[in-house]
């Protein structure tokens, strides 16, 4: 934009009111309600939270309750988390003012500044994001793919990787930042004086053409290692969900550097701005799931769900009511019999009515059955619990239990776990014999 200070005030006040960009022929800005394209974001913007949100709770889940500690790839992934929720923010903003896909002419040019600068914020925030969520994806397969003390030619290339990536970051953000003198400049086109010395355009596309170059590179790195293990069929599977959730993320990035190179060309940058802040939000989803996802597996491993689930329905299957065999009695209105208990065993002499169950005793730890006969004349002891069952017996029509006989049963599921060892335990034994896999989800 030329220089304004040489406006009169009526030509001024004219401009700003005015569009921010000169419309095609025939079309009139409509500044009130411009025509905008806001359901693809309120589709992709919560639709990608979501996925994120899950992706970090996972990996949260995992550090916290399973492994029980915490590493700096983790606090990279909080760090991250952070700046993409500050992204999100600005993507809901810009649908509420000025809207998805809205051409620059549609917008006054007084306008522009409180537009561009959230715009402008959000390029510094998704640099902290990738900075930060690929350090930590790098971190995380050393410390899976490489056992300790080794210093292959792996983990050369993962911490070469992520040196450049840090270097090259750090330079790019602090370029987009003091582009121009003073800062406000950088967002605000009625800012008078001041220089930009820097061609900010053709840093956001060098740093487009490495973020694609590093996705590549970081998503091929472990592919050698990987499908060269010796896997079962289902940790293919994981590892191939994980490689196409990798491939999306270079498909996104490809797609936001085409984006990024629309938007440097054209003079409606406004409208142009929208896919760009779309796939890389897109981008970065895909990061904080190759990171988060893996981590499932862990939760389900540890927590035995299927296990549990199986233990859950044999308990709620023991609980329902069974049926009287006696179902074929002549006489339905009667009261129904007390369901004999399986824990009874009767005497094998076909002449007696002896009834015989089992006392199970907890001594010391040692668990002692003594098998005792209920025809001996003894009355068995009354308990609450006991006296309660009658009660309800009787209240549903039911014969209460003679004397002798098993009125409970409880069900006990018993699991012994092999393997389990305590990481905080100094010199223990499986660490020594297996160091490589200290701390590996």
């Amino acid at each position: 934009m030329g220089d304004i200070s040489s406006l009169t005030p009526e030509q001024l006040q004219a401009l700003l009111n005015g569009p921010a960009l000169q419309p095609p022929d025939n079309v009139i800005p409509n500044f009130d309600n411009p025509p905008n394209k806001n359901y693809i974001a309120q589709a992709v913007v919560p639709l990608c939270l979501t996925f994120t949100t899950i992706a970090f709770l996972l990996r949260a889940y995992a550090r916290v309750f399973c492994i029980k500690k915490i590493e700096l790839p983790d606090i990279l992934m909080v760090i991250a988390f952070g700046c993409y929720l500050t992204d999100i923010y600005f993507g809901y903003r810009l649908q509420q003012s000025p809207g998805a896909f809205v051409h620059q002419w549609d917008v006054r040019l007084k306008d522009m500044p409180d537009i561009l600068y959230p715009l402008f914020l959000s390029a510094s925030f998704y640099i902290g994001v990738v900075l930060t969520i690929k350090a930590a994806i790098l971190l995380e397969w050393v410390r899976i793919f490489i056992p300790y003390g080794i210093r292959n030619r792996f983990f050369w290339l993962c911490y070469g990787v992520l040196g450049i990536n840090t270097v090259f970051y750090i330079i790019t953000l602090f370029v987009m930042n003091f582009a121009c003198v003073p800062v406000e400049k950088n967002w605000n086109p009625l800012y008078v004086g001041g220089t930009c010395a820097i061609n900010t355009q053709a840093v956001n596309i060098a740093s487009a053409v490495l973020n694609l170059c590093s996705d590549i590179f970081i998503l091929l790195l472990p592919q050698r290692i990987i499908w060269g293990l010796k896997m079962s069929k289902k940790t293919k599977t994981g590892v191939s969900i994980i490689f196409a959730i990798g491939i999306i993320c270079i498909i996104a990035a490809g797609v936001r550097l085409g984006a990024e190179i629309q938007y440097t060309q054209s003079d409606d940058s406004l409208y142009n701005i929208t896919p760009v802040l779309l796939w890389a939000l897109a981008e970065m989803t895909c990061m904080f799931l190759v990171f988060g996802v893996p981590s499932g597996a862990k939760i389900m491993s540890d927590s035995r769900l299927p296990s549990r689930l199986a233990s859950s329905l044999r308990s709620l299957r023991g609980r329902l009511p069974q049926k009287s065999s006696s179902a074929g009695s002549g006489s339905g209105s009667g009261p129904q019999s007390w369901p004999a208990s399986s824990m009874v065993m009767n005497n094998s002499q076909a002449n007696s009515s002896r009834t015989f169950y089992r006392k199970i005793d907890n001594v010391n730890g040692s668990m002692f059955v003594t098998t005792i006969d209920s025809s001996r004349g003894q009355v068995p002891p009354t308990s609450e619990s006991m006296e309660h069952l009658k009660d309800n017996a009787l209240q549903h029509g039911l014969t209460p239990p003679e004397p002798g006989m098993i009125i409970r049963t409880t069900q006990f599921v018993t699991r012994e776990d092999y393997g389990g060892y305590d990481r905080d335990l100094r010199a223990d034994g499986y660490d020594r014999q297996h160091p490589w896999a200290k701390d590996r989800i």
